[in-house]
């Protein structure tokens, strides 16, 4: 059986400011939304998210919910045809692409400048504190495979005998000098009933603005570099021949 369905699923970039610097409050969400909305790629989607944590109390082997607290408020907007997001909140935004990565240029200038340009002309995005990059990457492989053939970091288990890989799941964290974390993340699941492995491999880098002089542009060209990088050093030869 053939290696069949690599893709990019989606494409993360996301900023972080500092908030000492910026006077934001929930009237920015329907703000931004205005500016975004005629943008060519049109974002007229838009959902309120409110995340919800619960503490739980054991009495007499039972849970019961003891207390109730809501998350800070976020906004997600997408196009029309829900292939581009951007997510919003306090001093934060990210961009997404969804089922689909037209690649760095095209992702960085036709829907991060725009939509950052609306964003810093509500007199947000001051003081930029990070800029982060994550690729999200969906393949599968067949069952008379092993992902050692993909992934170089992994152990060639075939050597200690005749066996079926049946699951993984690995995550490493990196510091790169003088102002980088990478992150990668590897999950193989087999999908019965005809055994195709499915494997997300996730690589993640934030570059820190440690020195308070560097542009979106920049930052997020050095997260991405990382990001990018990283795939390719641990992809195989023979990972890398299939998807050319």
């Amino acid at each position: 059986m053939e290696f069949i369905n690599h893709k990019v699923t989606e494409a993360v970039c996301a900023f972080r400011f500092d908030p000492k610097l910026n006077n934001w409050d929930i009237t920015s969400f329907a703000d931004y939304y205005n500016k975004i909305k005629g943008l060519p790629l049109g974002f007229d989607k838009k959902q309120e998210i409110k995340p919800m944590q619960f503490n739980f109390q054991f009495r007499n082997n039972e849970p019961s919910v003891n207390q109730v607290l809501e998350g800070e408020t976020k906004m997600v907007f997408k196009n029309k045809d829900e292939n581009y997001a951007i997510l919003l909140g306090n001093n934060y935004i990210s961009f997404h692409t969804l089922n689909h990565y037209p690649g760095w240029d095209v992702f960085k200038n036709d829907l991060i400048a725009p939509s950052l340009e609306k964003y810093y002309s509500l007199g947000l995005g001051m003081g930029l504190t990070s800029a982060q990059m994550i690729y999200i990457n969906n393949f599968d492989i067949s069952q008379n495979e092993h992902l050692h053939e993909y992934l170089t970091f992994l152990p060639n288990m075939e050597q200690f005998g005749e066996g079926e890989e049946l699951s993984h799941m690995f995550n490493s964290t990196y510091r790169i000098s003088p102002n980088k974390q990478l992150q990668l993340k590897t999950i193989l699941n087999v999908h019965e009933p005809d055994h195709i492995k499915k494997v997300t491999l996730e690589c993640n880098c934030i570059a820190n603005n440690i020195v308070n002089e560097k542009d979106w542009i920049t930052l997020s060209n050095d997260a991405h570099d990382h990001a990018k990088e990283a795939f390719f050093q641990i992809s195989s030869t023979h990972f890398k021949d299939k998807i050319k």
